[in-house]
């Protein structure tokens, strides 16, 4: 004898069962949609405990990461501010300039011809870089700083051991970066200012080696 199916389906418990996450089990097959940190996060957490034998958890290697991170960015920018001190400086762009001295030797430059004729054609901007120049020329001769073509004004400023011809050095150089590279104006009175801080640089080197 036939028997009917006495099976019977309670529609409100499978509904509840389709809704709830626990039952999803398709979703384990799903790809997670992970964003660029969290890729980079995890690359970093995998390298940490390969170090450290796993006794690290994600909530601790990602902050350590961000540490790191910044800490990759600053000593780059330290570094890259050493050698190239201009990137930092305000600069616009401006027509090149007619005479490019810091390509030749200081020791081959008539500074004091070159420097009467800039002031006579007011080029002061050029007067205030023959005179930079001119002083690295005297702290070179004075044994003062290794002059060599390849360096940069903040290398000779470090290179500089003495602190009271530091101070006005550093003074000089400050001004020449920024007329040479942050499109400051020159002018008569920047130059005089200049020029006693190198004159003030020449008294101190003589009375070291007095």
């Amino acid at each position: 004898m036939f028997q009917a199916d006495t099976i019977v389906y309670d529609i409100k418990k499978i509904l509840d069962y389709q809704n709830d996450s626990k039952f999803d089990y398709l979703s384990q097959f799903n790809n997670p949609e992970y964003s660029w940190f969290d890729l980079v996060a995890m690359w970093f957490n995998r390298i940490i405990n390969s170090i450290f034998s796993g006794k690290f958890e994600r909530n601790v290697t990602t902050p350590l990461m961000i540490f790191s991170f910044l800490l990759i960015l600053v000593t780059v920018l330290y570094f890259l501010y050493k050698k190239r001190p201009e990137l930092f400086l305000r600069s616009k762009k401006t027509a090149p300039l007619p005479y490019v001295v810091e390509e030749e030797n200081i020791h081959k430059i008539f500074f004091e011809d070159k420097i009467s004729a800039a002031l006579q054609n007011r080029d002061y901007r050029l007067a205030i870089r023959l005179l930079y120049l001119q002083t690295l020329r005297f702290l070179s001769i004075s044994g003062l700083i290794d002059w060599q073509l390849y360096k940069t004004p903040m290398e000779y400023l470090y290179e500089l051991k003495n602190k009271e011809i530091r101070q006005p050095f550093r003074v000089l150089t400050n001004h020449f970066l920024q007329i040479r590279y942050g499109n400051y104006p020159a002018s008569i009175d920047l130059y005089v200012k200049l020029l006693d801080l190198q004159t003030n640089i020449k008294q101190l080197a003589k009375g070291r080696t007095a």
